[in-house]
């Protein structure tokens, strides 16, 4: 992954080597090497999580040694875990906020085009936390949409990778109409869903799996004697185009229109948890992580 990132060289001969004609104000900048660690926008966060850091939109290198001395390395290596996240949800809704103007500065505004990261409930409650980019670099738990933009600017869904994944089971067969997925609790104790996918099946295995840890979370209540109702679940969920929902008789249908990683698919879950508003976020919070990158 490359972390201490050139920045262009200069050459005096031009684009096509009889010399430059015309003056260019960049010259009179400094062009310092960038960190890859510390992105500064929604594009440079996708580079730095994918090993694609090129030098352009990323905060200065502030160290003169080794990459693996220096105080952001060992930071970003050691915060597996996005600072601040609230309790007990595993999908929230990011709004890219621009940075408040410095008064009095106009051109040389070190806030100017800079931006941080307000999380928001997926019905759009502001949470009160902000982070920034280099944060959402390092956090290893995390899944990221891509970013959409609506009537309240840029934005993009941040779905947690649930760290119980491994105690939980998900029991696969295919049949001829349809193929029915039963996700259980370590050791097959209990049921918590039932998935039956008719077409191809829109989500690979760990995506059950970590739907299947989410509802484990919801299980410590009475068990439901027939499935469960997810209240309030909305029809489409913003920036998630491929995706419809619906929900009838205590059953759940997510329809997934064809898309660039899956083909059209038709899913029923029934869950079999205690009916609360965390079961719609556990459903939605599995669509973000088939949407994610």
């Amino acid at each position: 992954m490359p972390l201490r990132l050139d920045p262009p060289r200069y050459g005096p001969a031009g684009p096509n080597g009889k010399g430059w004609n015309r003056l260019s104000l960049n010259a009179h900048f400094d062009s310092l090497h960038h960190c890859g660690l510390l992105p500064t926008s929604f594009a440079t966060l996708f580079e730095a999580r994918t090993g694609r850091q090129r030098w352009g939109g990323y905060e200065r290198c502030v160290s003169s040694g080794p990459c693996t001395s220096c105080a952001v390395y060992r930071t970003s290596r050691g915060q597996p875990h996005l600072p601040c996240w609230p309790a007990r949800t595993p999908l929230l809704l990011g709004r890219v906020r621009g940075w408040p103007r410095t008064p009095g500065l106009e051109f040389a505004d070190p806030a100017a085009g800079r931006s941080s990261v307000r999380l928001h409930t997926w019905q759009g409650t502001a949470t009160g936390v902000r982070v920034e980019w280099p944060d959402l670099a390092a956090a290893a738990d995390l899944a990221l949409t891509w970013q959409f933009r609506d009537e309240d600017g840029e934005a993009f869904w941040l779905v947690r990778l649930n760290p119980a994944v491994a105690d939980v089971a998900v029991r696969s067969k295919a049949y001829e109409q349809h193929t029915r997925h039963v996700l259980y609790t370590g050791g097959g104790r209990r049921r918590l869903a039932l998935v039956k996918c008719h077409g191809t099946c829109a989500h690979e295995d760990w995506h059950l799996r970590h739907l299947a840890a989410d509802l484990a979370d919801l299980a410590d209540g009475t068990p439901a004697a027939g499935p469960a109702t997810a209240p309030g679940l909305p029809e489409h969920l913003p920036g998630l185009r491929p995706f419809a929902l619906a929900h009838a008789d205590g059953s759940t249908t997510i329809t997934h229109r064809a898309s660039r990683d899956f083909g059209a698919s038709t899913m029923t879950v029934d869950a079999y948890v205690p009916t609360s508003p965390n079961l719609t976020t556990a459903l939605l919070a599995h669509l973000a992580r088939v949407a994610a990158w």
